[in-house]
């Protein structure tokens, strides 16, 4: 069996329909290799969690953890909800939003979790603390500048489409600009990535509380 601290990841979103938008193909990807995937999402309410709940079981998230917070209420003071979120699920890889996203929501839910990652592995905080090995920021409004790995998802382009596809309240609006903007997207990094379709991320240094974990120290930089 897998061991979930060696293969799972956590997708943190601001909203519902970002967790598609900007890892549907990589969610897919993984979770049909086997690899338990979590997904919190920061702000919701009845009809957009239903339809959340749907497009999460077609990209075959194990759980989601929802809110019925309004799509504007995202502040620094989540930061203990996703930290909880860490210690439950206990990733390997959390997948986020971009700084580089002109949607302030989603700039301010990387700064979140950028915190929460520290927080979760404070050993003097937390009995169970937990140290999340890598952090990715993901495209979902904007493109990112310079991003540091691409995922071929030729495979499972279609699944996510089609999980994209269950946000009815969302997919139609400014004449359907969200799937033509995933659909531009994933065909220009695929193109960068020499594949079919392909999902862009940053890897971005995650902070953890060194002084309390000695095996942190190396003795050497060659």
């Amino acid at each position: 069996m897998l061991n979930p601290e060696d293969t799972s990841l956590l997708i943190v979103t601001a909203h519902p329909d970002d967790e598609c938008l900007g890892a549907g193909g990589t969610v897919a990807l993984h979770t049909s290799h086997g690899n338990p995937v979590d997904l919190l999402c920061l702000t919701g309410n009845e009809v957009r969690n239903q339809e959340l709940e749907v497009a999460c079981v077609k990209l075959g998230i194990r759980r989601v953890y929802y809110s019925k917070r309004d799509d504007f209420d995202i502040d620094i003071s989540l930061t203990d909800e996703v930290v909880e979120a860490i210690l439950t699920t206990r990733p390997k890889v959390i997948i986020t939003h971009s700084y580089q996203d002109y949607n302030r929501n989603h700039s301010m839910c990387a700064k979140i979790v950028d915190e929460a990652v520290e927080w979760a592995s404070h050993t003097t905080l937390h009995e169970n603390a937990f140290k999340v090995s890598t952090l990715y920021h993901m495209e979902v409004n904007s493109l990112i500048a310079q991003p540091t790995i691409m995922v071929n998802i030729t495979d499972t382009y279609d699944t996510a489409l089609d999980a994209l596809k269950k946000h009815v309240s969302q997919v139609g609006k400014a004449d359907g600009y969200y799937l033509k903007f995933y659909d531009a997207r994933t065909t220009l990094r695929g193109i960068q990535a020499d594949c079919p379709r392909a999902e862009a991320f940053t890897q971005i240094p995650t902070k953890h509380a060194g002084p309390f974990y000695p095996e942190n120290h190396v003795s050497s930089l060659i």
